[in-house]
């Protein structure tokens, strides 16, 4: 019914189109496409398509990056919640597994979705940069064409004044005195030769009055009759062209919105109703569960479990020796001749016999034992591990070369090896203790990955880890990836973040310890310490936490960090702002309107590459954050153009010892940052 209808419309819009083109075709719109303003209307025209397109560009480009994240997060979170689901789990704890596990079939549906969201924004930006190029071309032939037509008529304009001078002069030489001469450098002059010389200039006027009339009125025709049609013809068809990829591109953008929304409904409720999510939230059987759970006591391995061991009565029983000197037992039948032991019941009350009655007793005096002993190996294991895991710390300090503190009540000075083996609980014996390495124990208490984890290591105080994150250092740190001298994208694809992890961590130290200290980036830092800490960071990733300073640590620590953010930009392979762009940069600088320029230079950041947009945004805002502290550490504006330009920017290609070419440029970068990123 559905694909009927879409049919049924496309056809409609198919029969819709020549109608919309004769609109075009009407005298009023033919009247505004003869005239003088049709170029510049249609330019503007031309103007808001490309800006809608734009528009639409960026609303893809922030929804590709919501929704791919949100792919991630739905197909893997499920994963970890409710993974023990074996036969022995109850139903509801396998049906919520079961609900969870659509999670990762949406995600796969979704997935398709999120592909080609990212392919209609790649043809749309393809589509904008190639019309915005072919509306530049347009308009400069439009323009140079009217300059020329422009400039003609005006020349014209100005040999018609000048004919028009000659012609009053000669008007008024005719009315003047026949007699009168004119003195001259030359001599004088009759008014005969006046009228002479002034005809032979007014002939001459003429003659190029009449040339460049002609030439302008030629130019004219040449650009109303032939060029400004051609050039109207082109603006329609590149409106129209650019409108109708839009449509489509819109029309995509609901077909696959609908195909998202009609695989989810089919995923979650198929046509097979069995195997909807309603039918496997419905097969929860609550009462079964119970029953199953509490039908494993009657099995006979947890049949002893039943019985309450402190509720167990204790029966009245007289001693042997004591029945002989005190006469019978009150639970003697006086009636009966023989007198039934203490220990005997009355078979008349149908009560258990002897053999029954001490039965719960014996088992009780089995249970205690059994339990007892228990208890005892229990105990033993955590004595056992106590001690494994201090005889094992003892033999990691005697390893690693630190003095040995003895414990009197484990171990003798004047013993031996093997005496303090001995002295040890179940030293040696059984399978209970394989080893006294408390590294192989499996109940060491893991971190929680909701806190910030820190550890002291044995040669400083040094933390392991604060980036700000939840996870102990970021997610995708690999072990012999090197970090400087990598290009930032293979960085950031390693480290699946979108600034690299020695950036957040050096910009996190630097804006809480260092923001008020005096020339944070101007001063240097000690070149050996710092190439060592380099060379320990490239050869393992997870020494990025070295950055972080110590309890008691100094300015130089600080100035350290500082150091090593400018020579991590510095061993970049291609710079912050890529080479690739640096026509563009000049460009921009050449523009002398200050607002153009910096919407200019915005246009250049947004066609970075994400790793180089993030990562420039953290960086310029960091220095914004350094620059509000100008009083306390003296680095202005000025200061940070020159120490950062020439490390984040590629030299003039011209001349690349032009310095000021990457000052001017970081000073640009600075101002538009609050305009081309959004805020923290």
């Amino acid at each position: 019914m559905a694909a009927s209808s879409s049919s049924g419309k496309d056809k409609a819009s198919n029969e819709d189109k020549p109608q919309d083109i004769q609109l075009l075709d009407k005298p009023e719109i033919q009247n505004v496409l003869n005239s003088d303003v049709a170029i510049n209307a249609l330019l503007g025209r031309l103007k808001q398509s490309l800006l809608t397109c734009e528009e639409f560009i960026k609303f893809l480009r922030k929804k590709v990056f919501f929704e791919d994240e949100h792919v991630e997060e739905l197909g893997k979170q499920f994963k970890h919640f409710f993974m023990d689901t074996t036969t022995g789990s109850s139903s509801l704890k396998r049906r919520i597994h079961e609900i969870l596990e659509y999670d990762g079939k949406l995600a796969k549906v979704k997935k398709s979705y999120v592909t080609a969201l990212q392919k209609m924004y790649d043809e749309m930006s393809a589509l904008l940069f190639t019309m915005t190029k072919m509306r530049k071309s347009v308009k400069e032939n439009s323009r140079r064409l009217e300059k020329e037509v422009s400039d003609a008529i005006h020349i014209a304009e100005k040999s018609q004044s000048r004919y028009n001078s000659l012609c009053q002069d000669w008007d008024k030489l005719r009315l003047a005195d026949p007699t009168k001469t004119k003195l001259t450098l030359r001599g004088s002059k009759t008014t005969k030769e006046q009228e002479e010389e002034l005809l032979r200039k007014i002939d001459t006027a003429d003659l190029e009055y009449k040339q460049k009339v002609d030439h302008s009125t030629s130019l004219r025709a040449t650009f109303i009759n032939k060029e400004r049609p051609k050039i109207v013809s082109e603006l329609r068809d590149l409106i129209l062209e650019t409108d109708t990829a839009l449509s489509i591109q819109l029309q995509k953008y609901t077909i696959w919105t609908e195909n998202l929304i009609l695989n989810s409904g089919v995923t979650v409720a198929p046509v097979e109703a069995s195997k909807s999510m309603r039918s496997v939230a419905s097969s929860v059987s609550n009462a079964r569960d119970l029953y199953m759970y509490l039908n494993k006591y009657n099995s006979s391995t947890k049949s002893g479990s039943m019985v309450n061991r402190n509720l167990i009565p204790v029966n009245y029983k007289k001693h042997s020796s004591m029945i002989k000197i005190s006469g019978p037992s009150p639970t003697t039948n006086t009636n009966s001749k023989t007198s039934m032991p203490s220990f005997s019941v009355d078979t008349g009350k149908n009560s258990k016999n002897k053999k029954t009655s001490e039965n719960p007793s014996s088992q009780y005096n089995s249970s205690n034992l059994g339990t007892s002993t228990s208890s005892s190996k229990t105990a033993a294991s955590a004595t056992g591990a106590v001690l494994g895991a201090a005889t094992g710390a003892a033999t990691g300090a005697s390893a690693s070369g630190l003095p040995h503190v003895s414990n009197g009540s484990f171990s003798d000075d004047k013993e031996t090896g093997k005496e303090k083996d001995k002295s040890l609980p179940f030293a040696g014996s059984g399978s209970d203790f394989k080893t006294l390495d408390p590294g192989n124990s499996n109940t060491m208490r893991a971190p929680s990955e909701a806190t910030d984890f820190t550890t002291v290591t044995s040669e400083s105080d040094r933390p392991l880890s604060q980036v700000q994150t939840n996870a102990s250092m970021p997610p995708g740190t690999q072990k012999n990836f090197k970090t400087f001298g990598v290009s930032l994208e293979d960085l950031v694809e390693y480290e699946q973040d979108m600034v690299p992890a020695i950036v957040r961590q050096c910009i996190y130290v630097i804006d809480k310890y260092g923001l008020d200290l005096e020339g944070i980036y101007r001063r240097s830092a000690n070149i050996t310490e710092m190439s060592k800490l380099k060379e320990e960071i490239d050869k393992e990733p997870d020494n990025i936490a070295m950055i972080l300073p110590s309890k008691n640590f100094k300015d130089d620590d600080i100035y350290l960090v500082a150091s090593l953010l400018k020579a991590f930009f510095a061993s970049l392979p291609d710079t912050l702002l890529p080479a690739e762009v640096t026509e563009d940069v000049k460009t921009c600088l050449s523009i002398p309107d200050e607002k153009t320029r910096k919407n200019y230079m915005h246009g250049l950041i947004y066609k970075l590459p994400d790793a180089q947009y993030w990562t420039l945004r953290a960086l310029l805002f960091h220095l914004k954050r350094v620059v509000s502290h100008e009083p306390k550490n003296r680095m202005g504006t000025r200061q940070l153009y020159i120490i950062w330009g020439p490390t984040i920017i590629s030299p003039n290609d011209e001349e690349p010892n032009d310095v000021n070419f990457q000052i001017k440029t970081m000073e640009v970068l600075y101002d538009v940052a609050d305009q081309a990123f959004e805020q923290d």
